[in-house]
C-alpha cells in the first residue's frame, strides 16, 4: 500500500513540474520578445519675455546633446492698430449694403482685423490687434476728424509702455483711385501699398529705414506693389503720425477707395510674407 502511495505521489509531482521544465526549454513559442524602448521626444521651451505664451518646440532627435539642439528664436511681435478705423473700400460697402461709401461704421478696416491677424500668423508673426475702434471713440467724444492721431495716441502709448514690439503698423486706406493703387501681376490684381513717414519726428530716419527695407522686400515678391515711402512735413499735414512713439512704427496705406476685397486680401498676404522675409528670416541666418 505504501509503495502505491509513493508511486502516485511521484506521478503527481512529475505533472506539476512538467510545465515549468517545458517553459525553460528553447522551443520556438517560448522565445523571449524584447520590445524596443521608445524615448519620448524632448521638449525645448523658447525663452519668453512678452505676454504671449511660448509654443514648445519638439525635437525628433532621440538622444540630443547640447550641440544637437539649435537655440530657438524669440517670437517676432507685431502690433497692429487703425487710426482711421472706419476707412473702407467702395466695393466692400457696395457688396455688403448696396451703397457706395469710403467710411463705414461696420464694414471697414477695423472689421478686417481677424483676416489680417490670420495671414500674419501663417507667416510666423506673433500678432496683436489693439482693441480700440478709434473713430467710434471720436464720435462718442465729439472729436473732429483731424484729431484722429491725437485720439488714438494714448492707447498706443499705453500699450508700448507695457509691452515691447518688433514692428508696429498703423494700417490705413488711401483716398486715391484705382489707377494709382492697383497692380496686375501674372494676370492677378493686387492693391498697392504706400508707407507714410512723418518727417517732423525724432524717429524719422529709423522709420524711413524700416519702410525702405520692407518696400524692397514687397517689390521682390510682386514687382511695383509698393509705391515706396511718402514723406510728409510742412504746413497742412500731421508730420508726426505718432511715429515719435517708436522707431519701428510704420503708417501703411493698403490700396485705395476703389480696390476690391480680393485685391486687398491678396496684398495683406504679400505684406505678411514681406515682413517675415525682411525681419524674421534675417534672424535665422
Amino acid at each position: 500500500m505504501m509503495k502505491q502511495i509513493q508511486i502516485l505521489s511521484a506521478f503527481l509531482v512529475f505533472f506539476f513540474v512538467l510545465p515549468i521544465i517545458a517553459g525553460l526549454l528553447p522551443l520556438p513559442n517560448n522565445a523571449k520578445i524584447e520590445y524596443p524602448k521608445v524615448q519620448e521626444p524632448q521638449v525645448v521651451y523658447a525663452a519668453n519675455t512678452d505676454p504671449t505664451p511660448t509654443t514648445p518646440t519638439i525635437t525628433t532627435n532621440m538622444s540630443p546633446t547640447t550641440t544637437d539642439v539649435s537655440q530657438p528664436l524669440s517670437p517676432f511681435d507685431v502690433l497692429i492698430y487703425f487710426t482711421h478705423s472706419h476707412e473702407t473700400y467702395k466695393p466692400f460697402v457696395e457688396s455688403e449694403k448696396g451703397t457706395v461709401a469710403v467710411y463705414d461704421s461696420s464694414t471697414n478696416l477695423y472689421s478686417m482685423q481677424s483676416m489680417i491677424e490670420s495671414y500674419f500668423k501663417l507667416n510666423g508673426l506673433t500678432t496683436k490687434i489693439l482693441e480700440v475702434d478709434n473713430q467710434a471713440v471720436m464720435k462718442q467724444k465729439g472729436l473732429p476728424f483731424h484729431l484722429a492721431y491725437d485720439s488714438v495716441r494714448p492707447y498706443v502709448s499705453k500699450e508700448l509702455e507695457q509691452y515691447k514690439y518688433d514692428l508696429i503698423l498703423d494700417i490705413h486706406r488711401d483716398a486715391v483711385g484705382a489707377d494709382a493703387t492697383t497692380i496686375t501681376h501674372n494676370n492677378v490684381k493686387y492693391a498697392k501699398i504706400a508707407f507714410v513717414i512723418g518727417a517732423e519726428n525724432p524717429n524719422y530716419q529709423s522709420n524711413l529705414a524700416y519702410a525702405k527695407s520692407l518696400s524692397e522686400s514687397l517689390n521682390k515678391i510682386i514687382p511695383n506693389i509698393s509705391r515706396g515711402a511718402l514723406i510728409k512735413k510742412g504746413e497742412g499735414v500731421n508730420g508726426v503720425y505718432n511715429q515719435d512713439l517708436a522707431k519701428e512704427l510704420l503708417v501703411i496705406e493698403v490700396g485705395g477707395i476703389d480696390n476690391t476685397e480680393d485685391e486687398v486680401y491678396r496684398t495683406i498676404s504679400i505684406l505678411a510674407q514681406a515682413i517675415s522675409k525682411t525681419f524674421v528670416t534675417k534672424e535665422l541666418k
